[in-house]
């Protein structure tokens, strides 16, 4: 018989290989390939989980109730953005790139990037940072619980196809997002922070290229670049970055929910 201890976390594994199995079905059918599909079955695998535990799907921690909540979503959207902007001129700095704004900035596109990356960063969060990363720390403790769930979270990230090398960089940089945002909601035991920085960091990126000259509706396009892409003008920027919001969340005493 297994041990009362050891259910959450099976639990856990199941939560995520009936999400890997669906990742496998969704881009074999197109249609379901997005993140209201993702987070419709992660609400039903969530509400049956928890509904065994005895606890309602509000305790995830993802309606707004109050003017905090609000509060703690505008503020990470502004950390996330400021966030981007922080790394990608050190990576201008590093690579002697030049860029300008652009004389095309239509309002209609952005607001559209924006509901995209606003869309899918929700559902990333409540997908990993709700069940399994709130059963994981309920029953084994923060550290157990940000370990495990940044394996999945990075691995939704990369492909097969991506060369070795840069199958692990995705795996390093995406798993300290996930510490990042774990540390948010360990701060508020909410979700509202980690997705406006998800949100922020994500919509701030589309229109600020590090490494690119961007897309056609960004606000930022390099014009000369020295295409010196490597660890240390791309990757160690954006680490230095993380790593310093980290520290200041770590040491902010300051509580940041409304309990």
């Amino acid at each position: 018989m297994m041990s009362k201890k050891l259910i959450p976390l099976v639990n856990v594994v199941i939560y995520f290989i009936l999400l890997g199995a669906a990742m496998i079905i969704a881009g074999l059918i197109r249609p379901l390939n997005s993140p209201l599909f993702f987070f419709c079955l992660s609400f039903v695998l969530s509400f049956i989980f928890l509904r065994r535990e005895g606890k309602n799907i509000t305790s995830i921690g993802f309606i707004p109730k109050n003017s905090m909540n609000y509060l703690q979503l505008f503020l990470g959207l502004g950390i996330g953005v400021l966030m981007l902007i922080v790394t990608a001129s050190l990576t201008f700095v590093l690579t002697g790139d030049q860029w300008v704004f652009s004389d095309r900035i239509n309002a209609g596109p952005i607001l559209t990037i924006f509901l995209n990356c606003f869309c899918s960063s929700f559902a990333q969060e409540f997908v990993f940072r709700g069940y399994p990363f709130q059963s994981l720390h309920r029953h084994y403790g923060a550290w157990p619980a940000q370990l495990v769930v940044m394996v999945p979270f990075g691995l939704m990230h990369v492909h097969l196809a991506m060369p070795f090398g840069d199958f692990m960089l995705t795996l390093l940089t995406t798993g300290v997002g996930s510490l990042l945002f774990g540390l948010l909601y360990l701060k508020t035991k909410k979700l509202f922070l980690s997705i406006g920085l998800h949100t922020g960091w994500n919509f701030a990126q589309t229109l600020i290229p590090r490494t690119s000259p961007g897309e056609i509706d960004g606000i930022i396009h390099v014009t000369q670049s020295q295409h010196h892409y490597n660890f240390f003008t791309v990757v160690l920027p954006y680490l230095i970055c993380i790593g310093l919001a980290f520290i200041l969340f770590w040491q902010y005493r300051t509580k940041l929910s409304e309990s």
